[in-house]
């Protein structure tokens, strides 16, 4: 066997074989899908998570930057050169090398490195609780997505009984019609509720396979539909309501939006005392060792020495400086009062939501035993030849089952939305054997 044989079937064996390893790594979602297994992608390489975590790496990569141009600074600096002399020198080589090694350090700045410090420092903490307020709406929207789907598929079997109703109903119209039992405008009435009980229920069909695709593309998998959901038991019915203004207060102390902006406004203030900083002198230390090819009076082996810079004059541009981060100071203190105003808001509506929605719940839960009890009714009616059919009972259960299903999952969301207020961790949770799993 030739050379360039051998190297195919080597090379083929070794495609074969890592082939699978890298279907493994682009794995498709779990059918079924839980909300749990979803959320627990909330932390993958979504393009919303990466580019919270960029601008959190960005400032922590400025902060390092300022950090490092305060500390010991140290250069080597070469040079190999050749010349010629001009005449009647005291040196005639031609030889002009030197190397040198310099360090320098800022000993003394009136506290312009630290303040400029602090505020990088404040900047990376402020992307810290924006990265966790972006998180927390990530698994919002992940909550969104999957009661989406769920809801989607409740919709399209209601609708899908309204058609087959409609349906049943037209073509007895055109029976009775035929027989001259009934007009022809109550045969067109029959005929015209079917289509539009079609056209919706072709719409719920489309719905379905949108909000999919929204779920998937939230997950970080485009293009890969799940098929079959579990719906989740939420432990969070059942938790009390808590009083207004309790929750006014915990979210103005642990709201991550209001504390990343608390964050810039300590940055803001740092930022002004910098720009007063630079009115003062600096004291700097410099230090080098250097070795010459040519040796004249100026090329010392070693120096040494402080170095003392006092501004005098910037035609008022260290006072437009400082001008310039005052206001910046009372524009973020400014967006600090304005957002903490949005958040009591939130929270307020937040809470009127969930006693609006409670009762929806309550609402749902007598429809839907009604509608079951109905059904049960309308059943045993068919099954003794009384009814010719179950008549609109099964469609009004379907639409039991989404109402009852709409309300669990909004208020389900109306809790989540609150503790993302009040800076909680956003977490499913399942009854499973009276424990609440996070």
């Amino acid at each position: 066997m030739s050379y360039n044989k051998i190297l195919f079937f080597v090379l083929l064996s070794l495609f074969i074989k890592v082939l699978p390893a890298e279907e493994k790594s682009a794995s498709a979602l779990p059918d079924p899908l839980t909300l749990e297994f979803a959320l627990s992608l909330s932390g993958n390489d979504h393009p919303d998570n990466m580019v919270a975590r960029s601008r959190l790496q960005g400032a922590q990569a400025s902060r390092d930057n300022i950090e490092g141009n305060n500390g010991l600074q140290t250069r080597l600096d070469g040079r190999l050169r050749w010349v010629e002399p001009a005449d009647r020198v005291l040196y005639s080589d031609r030889d002009d090398h030197n190397i040198a090694l310099s360090a320098s350090k800022r000993l003394y700045d009136f506290g312009r490195s630290s303040a400029d410090t602090a505020a990088a420092e404040a900047s990376v903490n402020s992307q810290r609780w924006l990265l966790a307020d972006q998180q927390s709406q990530h698994r919002i929207d992940i909550m969104q997505a999957f009661f989406d789907v769920i809801l989607a598929d409740l919709a399209y079997a209601r609708d899908n009984e309204l058609m087959a109703i409609a349906f049943v109903r037209f073509d007895r119209a055109q029976d009775r019609n035929k027989l001259g039992q009934i007009a022809d405008v109550d045969l067109l009435e029959a005929e015209n509720t079917y289509y539009q009980s079609r056209s919706i229920r072709y719409a719920s069909d489309v719905a379905r396979r949108a909000s999919r695709s929204k779920l998937a593309n939230i997950l970080n998998y485009p293009g890969e539909l799940p098929a079959n959901l579990v719906r989740p038991e939420l432990a969070v019915l059942n938790r009390e309501v808590p009083d207004i203004d309790v929750l006014h207060k915990e979210a103005l102390l642990t709201n991550a939006g209001l504390l990343a902006i608390r964050q810039e406004v300590e940055s803001a203030q740092q930022r002004v005392l910098s720009a007063r900083a630079r009115k003062k002198p600096t004291i700097d230390l410099e230090l080098q060792a250097a070795e010459y090819s040519r040796k004249f009076r100026s090329s010392d082996r070693y120096r040494g020495g402080f170095i003392f810079e006092m501004p005098l004059s910037s035609s008022g541009a260290l006072d437009a400086a400082i001008a310039q981060q005052r206001s910046q100071l009372i524009e973020t203190r400014a967006l600090l009062r304005k957002a903490e105003m949005d958040v009591q808001q939130q929270v307020l509506e937040s809470w009127q939501l969930l006693t609006v929605v409670k009762a929806q719940r309550d609402e749902a839960a007598v429809f839907s035993e009604f509608r079951d009890a109905a059904l049960d009714k309308d059943r045993g009616l068919y099954e003794l030849d009384v009814a010719a059919d179950l008549g609109d009972s099964l469609a009004l259960y379907s639409a039991a089952l989404y109402q009852s299903a709409k309300a669990d999952f909004d208020f389900a969301l109306a809790w989540a939305r609150l503790d993302a207020l009040l800076g909680k961790r956003v977490a499913a949770v399942k009854v499973n054997d009276g424990v609440v799993k996070k």
